[in-house]
């Protein structure tokens, strides 16, 4: 998986220079124009390395540097600075930088700089797959999509800022808010509070979201998360007034001095939510992939969910077969009630229900229908790709049978897509 890098830097074309550069060498670049756009972009995305223009209008580049660590007290921070100010670049490492470039510099220099930097920062940190174990267990998965995600998780409990879990129903956002809660030093011996959004009346949520208390009024329920962590769920079904005002209401009692340390705001959403732009601007945003996304799971989930089951090859390749639109939860209510009707035989087929049945005999071109509202191509292409390599278990030859196309074709199409296979290439 290509290590993203994020470039803040003033200059136009400096940063249309590294952006060539880095992508050229096979890194993944974002790129901002000032100290804010950089934060921002520093919340939404997982970045692996930062380069840091020094003298910035606006927010400078020692203000970027410090509210960056504040963030991540480990990721490697480059500085790039001219001769003039050394002197502050020095001082720049005491506050955190772990290096600093020299401008002008030579691009090759740059890349081995952040060559060797990288490959430190992954001796000195415990791999995502041991986080996954000692504190993220509970989550099932260890597909390429979901690793991104539990190490983005696992950042997340270092410090209090606000995370934003953004994904398809059945995801796992909420369990994984919970285990963001249990694994954090700061807020896990307080307790997590949860309100959802989408199952409560409108003058309740406003009561319990912006109440302040008054006299004996102890005020609105979200008080009682001080301390811990307060989980809102669904926050996109508040109506459209109150999420700008609950948004405001709380990033301002986040940022006063005054607030006990240790709460934390938790919140899922299925879609952007830009009406809570003022808690935005200081989250740390994780996206939970879809199922269809990380089918290379489901063996694991099929231990997980029936550790007695055996399943025959017809029953997998359904299972592998289906879009899953209801994502974890839907596929844990099939596999356990598949697992009930086997009685201690093998999962068959007719234990399941009966939408998971694929198309019979080979596919037409009129066997499947576009919907009113249009399709994705490109989206469909790359679905169809990973339901063969599920079914084959990673046998590229098998699934560009199954594709009906040729070997080169898949291979070109893996390429293109940047589908990664965690199987071995058998074929």
């Amino acid at each position: 998986m290509p290590r993203t890098i994020l470039v803040i830097d003033d200059e136009q074309n400096m940063r249309w220079v590294l952006k060539r550069a880095l992508e050229q060498a096979g890194y993944e670049v974002l790129s901002a124009e000032g100290g804010e756009q950089g934060l921002n972009q520093f919340a939404r995305h997982p970045v692996d390395l930062v380069l840091l223009d020094l003298k910035m209008p606006r927010m400078d580049g020692l203000t970027t540097l410090r509210e960056l660590r504040r963030r991540n007290a480990q990721i490697p921070i480059l500085l790039l600075t001219a001769y003039a100010s050394i002197p502050t670049a020095v001082e720049a490492l005491k506050v955190g930088a772990t290096d600093y470039l020299r401008k002008p510099f030579d691009l090759e220099t740059m890349l081995a700089h952040i060559a060797r930097h990288l490959a430190q920062q992954a001796e000195a940190t415990p791999s995502t797959e041991l986080l996954r174990q000692d504190r993220f267990g509970d989550f099932i998965g260890a597909s390429p999509a979901l690793l991104g995600v539990l190490a983005r998780a696992e950042t997340a409990t270092q410090a209090i800022h606000p995370v934003v879990l953004e994904g398809e129903v059945g995801t796992g956002r909420r369990h994984l808010a919970h285990l963001i809660h249990q694994n954090s030093p700061a807020t896990a011996k307080g307790r997590l509070f949860e309100i959802n959004c989408a199952h409560w009346p409108e003058p309740a949520l406003e009561l319990d979201l912006l109440g302040e208390p008054s006299g004996d009024q102890p005020g609105g329920r979200w008080q009682q998360a001080l301390g811990g962590s307060l989980l809102l769920s669904e926050v996109a079904a508040l109506p459209l007034h109150l999420q700008e005002r609950v948004g405001r209401h709380l990033a301002a009692y986040l940022c006063t001095p005054q607030r006990p340390h240790g709460l934390r705001l938790l919140l899922t959403t299925t879609g952007p939510v830009a009406d809570w732009a003022p808690v935005l601007d200081m989250a740390l945003h994780i996206f939970l992939p879809a199922l269809r996304d990380r089918l290379e799971d489901l063996p694991l989930f099929l231990a997980h969910f029936a550790p007695q089951a055996t399943w025959s090859r017809e029953a997998r390749a359904w299972l592998t077969g289906y879009v899953w639109p209801g994502n974890v939860a839907e596929l844990q209510r099939v596999v356990q009630q598949a697992a009930r009707l086997a009685a201690g035989e093998t999962v068959e087929p007719h234990h399941l229900p009966g939408q998971l049945a694929p198309a019979d005999g080979p596919a037409s071109v009129g066997a499947y229908r576009i919907p009113p509202e249009g399709i994705d191509l490109e989206q469909v292409e790359q679905d169809f790709i990973r339901q063969a390599l599920a079914i084959s278990q990673g046998n590229k030859t098998q699934a560009a049978q199954i594709l009906g196309i040729s070997r080169a074709t898949l291979l070109y199409r893996l390429d293109k897509y940047a589908i990664a296979t965690s199987e071995p290439d058998t074929g």
